[in-house]
């Protein structure tokens, strides 16, 4: 059925194709190759029903418009027009788009040279953001939102009971509100806020591809560096915390890019943050029984220990 749906927005575009290869699929929507003979392929999406797709489309498709003009590999687009394909039950958007070459690679292949590549892309990326003038969400407002819903969480005597008894922790810091009523006074500019693997194309050690925008937003550069290095520590397993920090932050962001952002006083406390909201990601979707098995859980929990955001329940 998609296949069929595929064909007849292109065909609203006006567009001959001569196969259309199977969707890769994201968490908001499906992503299809577009071969067209002896032209350059293009990238066709189809979007997820979800409250305001519609705005958040056209939000990514500028930014990403935005950057490619100004010669980063940011994901653009082929035709400003965005579809609606209704239904009885739902409305849904495609829009279209040059392809992307390159592709994700696993964390296990991000290479000290390929950390210091994603730092020094983002500051380059920064650097052009901050002559962005479009309306995006403030990203303070939204990160105190959900540090409220997490501190909400973390309070209840039932998940605390639980916590203790499965997992022998307690939250010691359970909220982050200083720490993000300040740095909503920092001055502030348009972020990606969702840099990491699967929206970062390789070929060899060069990003050919930054895609998905849709989480794109205004704030301190702290944030979108701090989300990223969090996402790092704990992927990047075979590579220490020091050694990670040094390759993404020191050598690639600050050494290699062109942004001028050196703020760095509210960056370690922010990646605590963005552990803790994974954690409690973790905690809200799973049955606690089982967290143990999943390695990235396990792996955030030894981080948070360390750095003192949880501690153990019973000290045996």
């Amino acid at each position: 059925m998609e296949q069929g749906t595929i064909t007849r927005i292109l065909q609203l575009y006006g567009i001959e194709h001569d196969d259309i290869l199977a969707p890769q699929k994201g968490y908001r929507n499906s992503s299809f190759a577009i071969l067209r003979g002896g032209q350059p392929p293009l990238n066709l999406i189809l979007y997820k029903n979800e409250p305001g797709m519609l705005a958040r489309i056209i939000r990514t498709n500028a930014i990403g418009n935005f950057l490619h003009a100004r010669g980063m590999p940011a994901r653009r687009t082929f035709s400003p027009r965005i579809m609606q394909l209704k239904s009885a039950h739902q409305t849904r958007h495609a829009a279209l788009y040059y392809y992307v070459s390159g592709s994700t690679i696993p964390w296990e292949a991000y290479t000290m040279e390929r950390i210091k590549t994603l730092g020094k892309t983002m500051g380059n990326m920064h650097s052009i953001l901050a002559d962005y003038s479009g309306d995006l969400p403030d990203i303070a407002d939204e990160l105190i939102a959900l540090n409220r819903r997490m501190v909400r969480y973390f309070v209840e005597p039932d998940v605390a009971r639980a916590m203790s008894q499965k997992l022998n922790i307690k939250i010691k810091q359970p909220s982050f509100m200083r720490l993000l009523a300040s740095c909503k006074n920092q001055p502030s500019q348009a972020l990606h806020m969702d840099f990491v693997r699967g929206n970062i194309l390789f070929e060899g050690d060069d990003i050919t591809g930054i895609l998905d925008f849709e989480k794109a937003g205004r704030g301190t550069p702290a944030f979108d560096i701090a989300r990223t290095l969090a996402f790092l520590l704990i992927d990047c397993k075979y590579k220490s915390e020091d050694k990670t920090y040094k390759y993404f932050i020191q050598s690639g962001y600050t050494k290699r890019s062109a942004s001028t952002f050196r703020a760095w006083q509210s960056v370690d406390r922010l990646v605590q943050f963005f552990l803790l909201h994974d954690f409690y990601k973790f905690l809200r979707h799973n049955p606690y029984e089982h967290l143990e098995q999943n390695e990235h859980f396990v792996r955030t929990k030894a981080m948070l220990l360390k750095h003192g955001i949880i501690e153990r329940a019973h000290v045996k």
